[in-house]
């Protein structure tokens, strides 16, 4: 019978894979504990949002450009799918964007500090907005 024989080489490769594989993954676990969970919630209207909205609403809402970058493509496609998102930040909801189409292509915003706005797909900021 003839032994079994390992390539060194090929061994050390899948160790080092394993190993980086790992802890990216332990790392994407902390930055979900520490950082920012986008929930998406049920909602009957549902809208498709461009970046430039994206970036309006999650801006007034007080979010980060850095934030916005990460979290932008999240926070949208929650709209587009669900029609409603909550942010949670360290288990605190931070804000709750819902769409309501009753009065044209409309982004309502909820934050916990800085109040709640109203965006207009066609229009911008409804109301006292900017």
């Amino acid at each position: 019978m003839k032994p079994i024989r390992y390539k060194s080489r090929t061994c050390r490769i899948t160790t080092r894979l394993a190993l980086l594989l790992l802890a990216l993954g332990m790392i994407g676990c902390a930055r979900n504990r520490a950082g920012i969970q986008i929930i998406p919630l049920s909602n009957r209207n549902v809208l498709v949002l461009n970046a430039d909205d994206v970036i309006q609403v999650m801006g007034r809402a007080g979010f980060s450009e850095q934030q916005i970058l990460e979290y932008g493509p999240d926070v949208r496609d929650g709209l587009a799918q669900s029609g409603a998102v909550q942010v949670r930040i360290n288990n605190k909801v931070e804000a709750v964007f819902a769409v309501n189409l009753d009065r044209g292509d409309c982004v309502y915003i909820s934050t916990r500090i800085r109040g709640n706005f109203i965006y207009s797909v066609d229009r911008g900021w409804v109301g006292s907005g900017r």
